[in-house]
């Protein structure tokens, strides 16, 4: 039996050519439609941004309907537009959200509270959605960065993650709120220094699979807590 290393896995690298993020709308819809007409209830809808596209759940999950609903570079206006046809309609047994990373933007500074007040107002939206449409909503928690790709100086990500820190406390208030469950990625993915634990991310922001399968760890053990196998 051949040895998987993450250095041994075929990436054939980019084509050179953009695709659209709205180009999934199409996909989603027809994706959808047919999971409602089939009667198919999935045990967990993700959604999000490429955090949550990047996952590949069935590695994770098996033996369980996971539907992901993640869109690269996606932020929480927009998920909260979605969020009835992509997860709420489809009445799983768990909604895992994870959204925020975007909307704060990958500038040298900090962005302004109207911004944080954005974020955590549309998932507060969302919860209460999917609290009257009696669906199980998991908030989960803005991951730390490092860099290097994204924030070149290094005095950029300790500002960057001081600000995510304190979002994720008030993410955590507005699930004990509206009876929603929250999930602290956050905590498990930290190094000493308050950052993104280098070895889980290589361009300091998306998980490669030790960070995915941290995630997954993390996830399970909490929903478990809730009543909740996956």
């Amino acid at each position: 039996m051949t040895t998987v290393t993450r250095e041994s896995v075929i990436k054939p690298g980019m084509f050179g050519s953009a695709v659209a993020a709205d180009s999934r709308r199409y996909e989603f819809d027809m994706q959808n439609e047919q999971l409602l007409m089939e009667g198919i209830i999935p045990d967990a809808v993700f959604i999000g941004d490429s955090i949550t596209h990047l996952w590949e759940l069935q590695a994770y999950f098996p033996g369980k309907i996971v539907i992901n609903r993640g869109i690269g570079g996606d932020i929480s206006t927009n998920v909260r537009k979605r969020f009835a046809a992509d997860a709420l309609q489809l009445k799983p047994g768990v909604v895992v959200m994870k959204i925020g990373t975007n909307d704060l933007g990958w500038g040298a500074d900090v962005p302004p509270e109207s911004i944080v007040d954005t974020i955590c107002e549309n998932i507060a939206a969302m919860a209460a959605d999917a609290r009257e449409a009696g669906v199980k909503l998991a908030i989960c928690s803005i991951l730390p960065i490092w860099g290097p790709n994204w924030y070149p100086l290094p005095e950029f990500a300790p500002r960057k993650n001081a600000q995510i820190a304190a979002i994720n406390m008030r993410l955590r208030t507005i699930a004990e709120e509206h009876g929603a469950i929250y999930v602290n990625y956050h905590s498990a993915m930290l190094d000493a220094d308050g950052m993104l634990i280098h070895d889980t991310a290589e361009d300091g922001i998306h998980p490669h699979s030790k960070g995915y399968s941290i995630m997954a760890r993390v996830l399970r053990e909490t929903l478990t807590a809730h009543g909740i196998e996956l």
